[in-house]
């Protein structure tokens, strides 16, 4: 691998004993994927699960970080502790960490520079990417929505990878870095018969959710979404792609930066072409829907973290209303945005109904599903937040999954009738 002077001087410990493991680290990682050199990193985006020995020995010597880095979503243990929800295991049967562990990760953090933003969305909060920009980004949410809509270009990272990029300010140009592995490899083609006209963001979801299992870890390309698609349903169409597939790269044609054209998504290149209908979309559904009991006990918003727009739509559905004694409504949302709904007057009537808001991974890491006697029946309108609640939960909680409308009325009534 080509490196600089620079590169070479963190190799050789000038930098200190942190950034020489980093940058041994993402060296060694490169050759693996037949790197040529190392480029520049202009943001970072770090699950802080990392635990804290490791981040202490990988920033020994380090004062601060070497590019602009935010967090993801987390598991606050004093937020859930206030409300009387002591978790003792979270997804994978994992261990969360203790208020004191918390408090000691984050402040290692915060010591490098890191801004404690606590979503999965962060181009929601102000963190804009530029078409080209080199991120290191854990969440394949975030990376899909960066890849896709703003032109940016992320891999798929560990939280080591990012932790060593902030470290150093490099990363090993491979993957989808390099522009030729952007292109489109699967075309698909939405069938006539479907109208998207009158697409709900379920029905959005589920689209992404059938695509995504099919063309696996492969660049997709779609043809036939409508030009004037919100970034809402355009979220919810293409974060499920890396949970029912494997992919970050989904180009739209005439929407996406890197797709105006057909031939421009592909380069010129030959591809294999997929057509989604009526019965695919009954297919995806199906997979999306396992519950027998209607009686609901969760009802999970904001995988990923809601928009403005969506919680000015819940607060509408909720003004006036109240939740079901027996559901427990959960709502990912940064706290940037929060504030924001706050200003506008939608936090009031979501809260005085009952909702829980929380900057949490309300999919992986929602405490209510963890609780003993809790979660038999969940409600979502998110496809990949359905994937990852029934396999995180090792199928103990059961789904439906349906448009914003459906889940509020089921948080209402207590019960599923979509």
């Amino acid at each position: 691998m080509q490196l600089t002077i620079d590169d070479k001087k963190m190799l050789d410990g000038d930098y200190g004993v942190g950034a020489q493991k980093c940058m041994k680290m993402l060296v060694q990682w490169g050759e693996l994927f037949g790197a040529e050199k190392m480029v520049k990193v202009n943001n970072v985006h770090l699950e802080t699960e990392f635990p804290a020995e490791a981040m202490r020995e990988m920033s020994e010597g380090t004062e601060k970080a070497r590019t602009f880095c935010t967090t993801h979503a987390v598991h606050e243990p004093g937020f859930w502790n206030e409300k009387g929800v002591i978790v003792e295991e979270i997804a994978g049967g994992a261990v969360p960490v203790d208020e004191k562990t918390f408090s000691e990760n984050q402040g290692i953090l915060k010591r490098l520079g890191f801004l404690p933003t606590f979503t999965c969305s962060p181009y929601l909060i102000g963190v804009l990417t530029r078409p080209g920009d080199v991120l290191c980004w854990t969440g394949s949410g975030g990376e899909i929505a960066a890849n896709s809509f703003f032109g940016a270009r992320a891999g798929r990272e560990s939280a080591a990878t990012c932790f060593a990029a902030a470290i150093t300010g490099k990363t090993p140009q491979m993957g989808l870095l390099i522009k030729e592995n952007r292109y489109a490899e699967v075309l698909v083609k939405i069938d006539s018969a479907l109208d998207l006209s009158s697409f709900t963001d379920a029905d959005y979801g589920a689209l992404g959710y059938y695509i995504g299992g099919v063309v696996g870890s492969k660049n997709v390309a779609l043809e036939g979404i409508p030009q004037d698609i919100s970034m809402e349903h355009g979220r919810l169409l293409l974060s499920p792609l890396p949970v029912s597939g494997a992919t970050v790269m989904g180009h739209i044609i005439g929407v996406t930066p890197e797709a105006p054209s057909l031939e421009e998504a592909f380069g010129g290149r030959k591809y294999e072409t997929v057509v989604v209908g009526k019965k695919e979309m009954e297919d995806a559904y199906a997979k999306l829907n396992n519950a027998e009991n209607r009686d609901v006990d969760l009802v999970a918003l904001g995988c990923p973290h809601l928009t403005i727009r969506e919680l000015g739509e819940l607060a509408s559905l909720l003004e006036g209303k109240r939740l079901s004694q027996n559901v427990h409504l959960v709502i990912g949302i940064s706290k940037t945005v929060s504030a924001l709904a706050k200003e506008c007057g939608y936090f009031n009537p979501i809260e005085s109904a009952g909702g829980i808001f929380t900057n949490t991974c309300i999919s992986c890491y929602n405490p209510f599903m963890f609780v003993k006697e809790n979660a038999k029946v969940a409600v979502t309108n998110s496809a990949r937040g359905a994937h990852y609640m029934q396999r995180t939960s090792e199928g103990k909680t059961r789904l439906f999954y349906g448009d914003m409308k459906k889940c509020v009325d089921a948080a209402i009534k207590g019960k599923w009738e979509g």
